[in-house]
């Protein structure tokens, strides 16, 4: 079992391919990689995707680009059946 730290640098690393790559990233990303960031709360998915793009890219997100981040994981988590 993976410790909650080393979960959330995993989600991080898949965050990061998304801000960078977008849409295309999800088509990528592996089972595991869907698990882990679709067993986030949606409150969870959107501090990490905001702290991800601040402190690991070095950008601030506006707030519309952080909720159409947020919403589009989402929905890729509700689309999969995870």
């Amino acid at each position: 079992m993976e410790s909650e730290f080393y979960r959330k640098a995993l989600i991080r690393n898949f965050l990061t391919k998304f801000i960078d790559q977008g849409l295309s990233a999800l088509n990528e990303a592996g089972e595991s990689d869907r698990s882990r960031v679709c067993s986030c709360s949606k409150e969870e998915i959107k501090s990490l995707i905001e702290s991800t793009a601040e402190f690991i890219l070095g950008k601030e997100l506006r707030p519309d680009d952080l909720k159409k981040i947020s919403e589009e994981i989402i929905e890729w988590c509700k689309r999969d059946g995870v």
